[in-house]
Protein backbone atom coordinates (compact mmCIF):
# COMPACT_ATOMS: atom_id res chain seq x y z
CA UNK A 1 0.00 0.00 0.00
CA UNK A 2 2.79 2.42 0.93
CA UNK A 3 4.65 1.58 -2.26
CA UNK A 4 1.58 2.37 -4.42
CA UNK A 5 1.14 5.69 -2.60
CA UNK A 6 4.77 6.66 -3.24
CA UNK A 7 4.51 5.70 -6.92
CA UNK A 8 1.30 7.75 -7.30
CA UNK A 9 2.91 10.73 -5.58
CA UNK A 10 6.01 10.42 -7.77
CA UNK A 11 3.92 10.27 -10.97
CA UNK A 12 1.86 13.30 -9.89
CA UNK A 13 5.04 15.29 -9.26
CA UNK A 14 6.37 14.39 -12.70
CA UNK A 15 3.07 15.36 -14.33
CA UNK A 16 2.98 18.67 -12.46
CA UNK A 17 6.59 19.35 -13.46
CA UNK A 18 5.86 18.66 -17.12
CA UNK A 19 2.78 20.89 -17.07
CA UNK A 20 4.71 23.69 -15.37
CA UNK A 21 7.56 23.32 -17.81
CA UNK A 22 5.13 23.48 -20.75
CA UNK A 23 3.42 26.51 -19.23
CA UNK A 24 6.59 28.56 -18.77
CA UNK A 25 8.86 27.27 -21.52
CA UNK A 26 9.57 30.08 -24.00
CA UNK A 27 9.57 27.86 -27.09
CA UNK A 28 6.18 26.41 -26.16
CA UNK A 29 4.78 29.89 -25.54
CA UNK A 30 6.17 31.09 -28.89
CA UNK A 31 4.64 28.10 -30.66
CA UNK A 32 1.23 28.83 -29.09
CA UNK A 33 1.48 32.51 -30.06
CA UNK A 34 2.44 31.83 -33.69
CA UNK A 35 -0.37 29.26 -33.98
CA UNK A 36 -2.81 31.79 -32.41
CA UNK A 37 -3.59 29.15 -29.79
CA UNK A 38 -5.24 31.34 -27.15
CA UNK A 39 -3.46 34.52 -28.30
CA UNK A 40 -4.34 37.60 -30.32
CA UNK A 41 -1.35 38.42 -32.47
CA UNK A 42 -0.23 41.19 -34.75
CA UNK A 43 2.61 40.11 -36.99
CA UNK A 44 4.53 42.50 -39.20
CA UNK A 45 4.27 41.67 -42.91
CA UNK A 46 7.79 42.87 -43.65
CA UNK A 47 11.11 42.30 -41.99
CA UNK A 48 11.74 44.65 -39.09
CA UNK A 49 14.94 46.69 -39.18
CA UNK A 50 17.23 45.91 -36.26
CA UNK A 51 20.30 48.06 -35.57
CA UNK A 52 23.06 47.29 -33.11
CA UNK A 53 26.71 48.01 -32.44
CA UNK A 54 29.44 45.41 -31.90
CA UNK A 55 31.95 46.87 -29.44
CA UNK A 56 35.65 46.82 -30.39
CA UNK A 57 36.57 44.57 -27.44
CA UNK A 58 34.27 41.88 -28.85
CA UNK A 59 36.14 41.92 -32.17
CA UNK A 60 39.60 41.29 -30.75
CA UNK A 61 40.85 37.85 -31.74
CA UNK A 62 42.81 36.37 -28.84
CA UNK A 63 43.54 32.96 -30.36
CA UNK A 64 42.79 30.78 -33.36
CA UNK A 65 40.21 28.84 -31.36
CA UNK A 66 36.55 29.94 -31.54
CA UNK A 67 35.77 32.36 -28.71
CA UNK A 68 32.49 31.48 -27.03
CA UNK A 69 30.69 34.35 -25.36
CA UNK A 70 27.25 35.52 -24.34
CA UNK A 71 27.15 39.28 -24.97
CA UNK A 72 23.75 40.88 -25.52
CA UNK A 73 24.23 43.38 -28.35
CA UNK A 74 20.65 44.69 -28.38
CA UNK A 75 17.25 44.20 -26.73
CA UNK A 76 13.98 44.66 -28.59
CA UNK A 77 10.80 43.96 -26.68
CA UNK A 78 11.21 40.54 -25.09
CA UNK A 79 14.03 39.55 -27.47
CA UNK A 80 17.79 39.73 -27.00
CA UNK A 81 20.25 39.40 -29.86
CA UNK A 82 23.30 37.73 -28.37
CA UNK A 83 26.79 37.46 -29.82
CA UNK A 84 27.67 33.83 -29.07
CA UNK A 85 30.90 33.22 -30.96
CA UNK A 86 33.73 34.97 -32.78
CA UNK A 87 36.34 33.00 -34.65
CA UNK A 88 39.18 33.55 -37.04
CA UNK A 89 38.79 31.29 -40.05
CA UNK A 90 42.19 31.18 -41.69
CA UNK A 91 41.05 28.82 -44.45
CA UNK A 92 38.69 31.48 -45.86
CA UNK A 93 40.56 34.51 -44.48
CA UNK A 94 37.77 36.04 -42.43
CA UNK A 95 36.48 36.76 -38.95
CA UNK A 96 33.20 34.94 -38.40
CA UNK A 97 30.52 36.17 -35.98
CA UNK A 98 27.59 34.08 -34.75
CA UNK A 99 24.52 35.61 -33.11
CA UNK A 100 21.48 33.98 -31.52
CA UNK A 101 18.02 35.38 -30.89
CA UNK A 102 17.02 34.71 -27.28
CA UNK A 103 13.33 35.28 -26.52
CA UNK A 104 12.15 35.57 -22.91
CA UNK A 105 8.39 35.57 -23.34
CA UNK A 106 5.91 36.53 -20.64
CA UNK A 107 2.83 34.34 -20.87
CA UNK A 108 0.24 37.15 -20.94
CA UNK A 109 1.48 39.73 -23.46
CA UNK A 110 4.57 41.11 -25.09
CA UNK A 111 6.56 41.74 -28.26
CA UNK A 112 9.26 39.55 -29.74
CA UNK A 113 11.23 38.90 -32.90
CA UNK A 114 11.21 35.68 -34.90
CA UNK A 115 12.54 34.26 -38.17
CA UNK A 116 9.98 31.46 -38.12
CA UNK A 117 7.34 32.89 -40.44
CA UNK A 118 6.49 32.59 -44.09
CA UNK A 119 3.92 34.56 -46.00
CA UNK A 120 0.80 33.04 -47.55
CA UNK A 121 2.53 32.22 -50.85
CA UNK A 122 5.52 30.69 -49.02
CA UNK A 123 7.88 33.11 -50.74
CA UNK A 124 11.22 33.40 -49.04
CA UNK A 125 12.31 36.98 -48.59
CA UNK A 126 15.94 37.85 -48.97
CA UNK A 127 17.55 38.99 -45.73
CA UNK A 128 19.36 42.30 -45.66
CA UNK A 129 22.56 42.80 -43.70
CA UNK A 130 24.66 45.96 -43.85
CA UNK A 131 27.83 46.61 -41.86
CA UNK A 132 29.37 50.02 -41.21
CA UNK A 133 32.53 51.12 -39.47
CA UNK A 134 33.80 54.57 -38.50
CA UNK A 135 32.19 57.53 -40.27
CA UNK A 136 29.56 55.23 -41.82
CA UNK A 137 32.25 53.48 -43.89
CA UNK A 138 30.71 50.42 -45.57
CA UNK A 139 32.31 47.13 -44.54
CA UNK A 140 32.18 44.38 -47.17
CA UNK A 141 30.25 41.34 -46.04
CA UNK A 142 31.81 37.95 -46.71
CA UNK A 143 29.57 34.96 -46.04
CA UNK A 144 26.12 35.10 -44.45
CA UNK A 145 24.09 32.22 -42.98
CA UNK A 146 20.78 31.83 -41.16
CA UNK A 147 20.08 28.98 -38.78
CA UNK A 148 19.99 26.64 -37.18
CA UNK A 149 16.88 27.79 -35.35
CA UNK A 150 16.97 31.51 -34.50
CA UNK A 151 20.65 32.18 -35.21
CA UNK A 152 22.58 33.94 -37.94
CA UNK A 153 26.26 34.30 -38.78
CA UNK A 154 28.42 36.36 -41.06
CA UNK A 155 32.04 36.67 -42.03
CA UNK A 156 34.10 39.80 -42.60
CA UNK A 157 37.16 39.43 -44.81
CA UNK A 158 40.49 39.99 -43.07
CA UNK A 159 41.22 42.76 -45.61
CA UNK A 160 38.54 44.76 -43.77
CA UNK A 161 40.14 44.27 -40.32
CA UNK A 162 41.17 47.94 -39.99
CA UNK A 163 37.52 49.00 -40.32
CA UNK A 164 36.70 46.90 -37.22
CA UNK A 165 39.18 48.56 -34.85
CA UNK A 166 36.56 50.85 -33.31
CA UNK A 167 33.73 48.34 -33.49
CA UNK A 168 31.06 48.32 -36.16
CA UNK A 169 27.34 48.80 -36.58
CA UNK A 170 24.96 46.26 -38.03
CA UNK A 171 21.68 46.93 -39.82
CA UNK A 172 19.75 43.72 -40.16
CA UNK A 173 16.42 42.78 -41.71
CA UNK A 174 15.76 39.07 -41.09
CA UNK A 175 13.19 39.17 -38.28
CA UNK A 176 9.46 39.67 -38.09
CA UNK A 177 8.03 41.54 -35.11
CA UNK A 178 5.19 39.83 -33.23
CA UNK A 179 2.91 41.63 -30.76
CA UNK A 180 0.75 39.26 -28.72
CA UNK A 181 -1.77 39.15 -25.91
CA UNK A 182 -3.43 36.17 -24.24
CA UNK A 183 -7.23 36.14 -24.29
Amino acid sequence: MKKACYISLFLMLILMGLLGYRYYWDAAIEQDILAANGYRTTIGEEYRTVNFFVKPELVKIRSKKPQSMHDVVTRIGNSNIVLTEVRLREEVQDIYFTFTLDNKLPRLKGYFLTQNLGNASNDIKMPVLELRGDHEQVIELGQFAQGPAQSFSFGINLEEIEALNNGFSVELRIYYGVQYEKY
